[in-house]
């Protein structure tokens, strides 16, 4: 194979955003999953045998590139979730690509940097730097590698033993054994028989533990005990909650109403930010005539404001009543949206929400307890906190009881994004945590997608997005942990351990081999 150094000068960079388009073709949205398995080829190519400084700027073209076709939605949420011009809209998605393809540059420079001179472990290198980086790297908005093969449950079952990072990692690997395969074929070295046994071996236990685990999983879920749930989406968006919130809420009670009359069900859900309420505390009852008077328990989106510590606090929450009103239970979200939610250091600088004057002022929830609903226990998370692994996991040890929810519930406003691939890449990001905990997963959204995921993390019914629908469907409650619930993201921290471990030693032997020829000049 020719080498990125005898190529004209362009050429590498050329590979370097083919990888970025073929990273987002791959991704959720555009749904091209089968891409995402050799999408790292063209720039492992355009690495190959440059220096380390070189390769991070190869990698970081590449993810800027990835990224900013990916989310290219970001510019709309900045125009309608901060109220941004375009132009600082635009500013903001080439900020954004590229503090998350700094992921593709730091991995770059880690391979060229490790195997140099040690080309045969690229097949373990690769995969064992990305999922160190993708674990390590903060980002506002995370998008796991491993999300992009939500529609084959096959290869995604290893989501319950390692978390989507394990399925990140199986991705890569796929990436780097092909790779390695196709240069030494092209350099006349031969197949390297190892690696592609290697790579066909794991591939058939992960398919036959896929196998396996789905009809487990579809075994437990037709001897479960089961709750009949009805979602209402009215197909309003954030503006319309703003400008005309009391007729959203006459519609959402009407939904209601018109859902039970042609299914029964147990309990029904609204989307984030249907009511605005102030209320003397947590406790108490809420007039039946502003839930629907539905007559059965109602969990439903609010900006909840309250007296707290001697100052009105705003709290982005959830609310489950029963069928008379009385508050069951409420959580308020956590992991809040900077710039939509809050301003980074508003608190230390209070003239940043006058710079800002779309940006509202939440609280941060701090209570992770899950909310009861007769002897069933509910898992509730807010818009975007259910593509976050750690947070879901915390909310699903069960509080201070220790005892681990039934089911999960999320209620989003993905709004904000227009009709982008947005809505698709959240609810499949959002399928792994049901993979991950072996838990059904409802998501409500007022504009969709609204969607039921069952414990194997598949789909089992949505709606459109940018419709008018309700949704009813029938929910397994479940017991038990799984073992990504009892040790967490272990093995991002174990990838995280070993590429330290090698930087540490290749960059001690490199500045040994140079003080060594330096001293012998």
């Amino acid at each position: 194979m020719t080498t990125s150094s005898n190529s004209p000068p362009l050429t590498p960079w050329g590979a370097a955003i083919i990888t970025g388009v073929l990273l987002f073709l791959g991704y959720v949205g555009f749904d091209q999953f089968y891409l995402e398995w050799i999408f790292l080829l063209p720039l492992l190519w355009a690495i190959r045998d440059v220096r380390p400084r070189r390769a991070f700027l190869l990698g970081w073209v590449a993810g800027i590139v990835g990224h900013g076709g990916g989310f290219y939605w970001i510019i709309q949420m900045f125009q309608q979730f901060a109220g941004a011009p375009l132009p600082v809209g635009i500013v903001g998605l080439v900020l954004l690509a590229a503090a998350n393809g700094v992921v593709l540059a730091v991995w770059a420079w880690g391979v060229s940097l490790l195997t140099r001179g040690r080309e045969r472990h690229l097949v373990w290198i690769a995969p064992v730097l990305w999922t160190a980086i993708e674990k390590v790297w903060p980002e506002v908005f995370p998008n796991y590698l491993g999300a992009s093969q939500y529609k084959v449950p096959h290869l995604t079952q290893i989501a319950d033993f390692t978390g989507v990072l394990g399925v990140s990692f199986l991705v890569v690997y796929i990436n780097a054994t092909l790779y390695r395969i196709l240069a030494c074929r092209f350099e006349g070295k031969g197949v390297p028989w190892r690696a592609a046994a290697a790579l066909g071996v794991t591939l058939v236990l992960v398919v036959a533990y896929g196998e396996f685990r789905i009809r487990e999983v579809d075994g437990k879920v037709a001897a479960a005990q089961h709750l009949t749930v009805g979602l209402v989406q009215t197909n309003r968006g954030a503006a319309d909650l703003h400008l005309s919130a009391g007729a959203i809420q006459q519609e959402h009670r009407d939904m209601s109403k018109a859902l039970l009359a042609a299914k029964k069900a147990d309990l029904v859900v609204w989307p984030e930010g249907v009511l605005s309420l102030g209320l003397p505390s947590r406790e108490g009852t809420i007039p039946t005539w502003a839930l629907g008077d539905l007559k059965v328990p109602l969990l439903f989106g609010a900006c909840l404001q309250l007296n707290e510590e001697g100052e009105t606090r705003f709290y982005n929450s959830a609310l489950l009543a029963d069928a008379s009103g009385k508050i069951l239970g409420t959580y308020d979200k956590t992991v809040l949206v900077p710039f939509g939610e809050y301003i980074p250091f508003g608190d230390v600088f209070p003239v940043l929400y006058a710079w800002s004057p779309y940006s509202s002022k939440f609280f941060s929830g701090k209570s992770v307890e899950p909310l009861k609903l007769g002897p069933h226990l509910l898992s509730v998370s807010i818009c975007y906190e259910d593509i976050f692994p750690t947070h879901i996991r915390k909310l699903m040890r069960g509080g201070s009881e220790g005892r681990t929810p039934a089911v999960m519930f999320n209620l989003t406003n993905d709004s904000w994004y227009g009709n982008s691939t947005e809505p698709m890449e959240h609810l499949a990001l959002a399928s792994f945590r049901s993979i991950e905990n072996r838990r059904s997963l409802v998501r409500v959204t007022n504009t969709g997608i609204s969607a039921f995921v069952d414990p194997a993390g598949r789909i089992t019914s949505r709606t459109g997005v940018w419709t008018r629908e309700v949704l009813v469907d029938r929910v397994p409650l479940l017991e038990g942990t799984t073992v990504y619930g009892a040790f967490g993201d272990w093995i991002g921290w174990l990838c995280a351990v070993i590429s330290l471990g090698a930087i540490t030693l290749v960059t001690v032997s490199n500045r040994r081999d140079l003080t060594g020829k330096q001293n012998a000049l």
